[in-house]
């Protein structure tokens, strides 16, 4: 992972200006180079770019080849990438051990911070609000951490880790708020969700198996000691084909061999947790609407020892159709479809899910989708509100 002890970060803080053929050297920019772009021709491995403060356009990409190179804003709130609304993306990785920190990004079209195929990545200290995708969004990468981040007003989902088996990914002491989808991992094997805050999204947490994307289906993420409060309740961005799932604060959708334990979930607006079959995924881009198949069916998931209160339909929920081994213990709730869910001790035989469970969360994605848009008519994503400053990332 690049960049991760207090030594390394002290040094590229007090490093002074340095040549960029120098392995392990600072171009700064503007000062020694005009534009991020041209610092990433001119890094090489061990390298760091750092960021004076100002606004940046974005549309910057990491290809294959600059591995291992570390990007920095000197402030968090001061460095800033202004996508404007037109500019899609602000950056995108290809290339393994890149990490980006300590910079902020916002009113991008795509994703604000995107990682596709690169490995070993790192983002931490990021502030992101007001994209119609993604705020931080790993794709088939197997290794990374993201942590201290803080997204708003994603209107598909703040952080994305997916589609990776192994994924070796922590996602740790981050802030997901007013966004469709706080945590959104379709086909992610082996995630940890940990310490977190999950303010008022539409969905918090939604780790999930479809079959048009690769590696399903999703299996063993650890998901403990975050605090979800209010999912569905506010009025937020919407721009995914998971609209149908809004109002559950942790959705285990199609998932296997999940955990789930520590956390704290209050006032969902239908379902606190939720357990359920994935329904058969049509996407909206016309251009690729697939049928997959038959839903895949949670088994051997382990939720236990969370509080749980508030929710619209049922604090527990399991959906008829489920899997085997689906084992729900020592969760302090007042409701659960079906009503006697929790059992003493795991492993034990299976409940066989509620059938009004199923009714509302299995359905076709695309007419869930639609109703809950007619229902809800989400505001425009740049019209959320901006996040107050964030702590920078330390130096020592």
């Amino acid at each position: 992972m690049a960049v991760r002890t207090a030594a390394v970060a002290l040094a590229l803080a007090l490093s002074p200006p340095a040549a960029a053929a120098v392995s392990g050297s600072v171009i700064r920019v503007p000062r020694d180079a005009s534009t991020v772009q041209e610092a990433i021709a001119a890094a090489g491995a061990g390298d760091t770019i750092l960021l004076d403060a100002g606004t940046y356009r974005g549309g910057y990409v990491v290809p294959r080849g600059k591995r291992g190179v570390t990007i920095r804003g000197v402030d968090r709130n001061r460095v800033v990438l202004d996508g404007g609304g037109k500019r899609k993306h602000g950056f995108v990785v290809h290339a393994d051990g890149v990490a980006i920190l300590n910079m902020s990004a916002h009113d991008f079209r795509g994703n604000a911070f995107y990682w596709d195929g690169g490995d070993r990545f790192r983002a931490s200290y990021l502030t992101v609000w007001n994209v119609r995708g993604y705020g931080i969004y790993v794709e088939d990468g197997e290794s990374g951490v993201v942590d201290h981040d803080y997204v708003s007003g994603a209107a598909d989902a703040a952080y994305y880790v997916g589609e990776c088996r192994p994924c070796r990914a922590t996602i740790a002491h981050v802030v997901a708020r007013l966004s469709a989808v706080g945590y959104s991992g379709t086909n992610a094997t082996g995630v940890t969700i940990r310490d977190s805050l999950w303010d008022r999204n539409g969905t918090a947490v939604l780790p999930n198996s479809f079959a048009n994307e690769a590696l399903p289906p999703q299996a063993r993420t650890t998901i403990v000691r975050n605090r979800i409060v209010a999912s569905g309740r506010a009025r937020v961005p919407i721009a995914t084909p998971l609209a149908g799932l809004v109002g559950i604060g942790i959705a285990i959708a199609g998932g296997n061999e999940n955990r789930v334990t520590g956390n704290l979930v209050t006032g969902s607006e239908r379902y606190g947790i939720a357990v359920f079959p994935t329904a058969r995924y049509v996407t909206f881009e016309p251009s690729l609407r697939r049928d997959p198949g038959p839903p895949w069916r949670p088994r051997a998931n382990r939720i236990f020892g969370n509080t749980v209160t508030g929710s619209g339909s049922a604090d527990l929920a399991l959906a008829r159709g489920s899997g085997v081994g689906n084992c729900f213990v020592g969760n302090h709730v007042r409701t659960a479809q079906p009503d006697r869910l929790q059992s003493a001790s795991c492993p034990r035989p299976t409940p066989a899910g509620d059938a009004r469970v199923a009714l509302a969360l299995t359905r076709r994605l695309r007419t869930m989708a639609d109703a809950v848009l007619r229902r809800r008519r989400p505001p425009f994503y740049r019209t959320m509100p901006e996040p107050p400053p964030q702590p920078s990332m330390p130096t020592r």
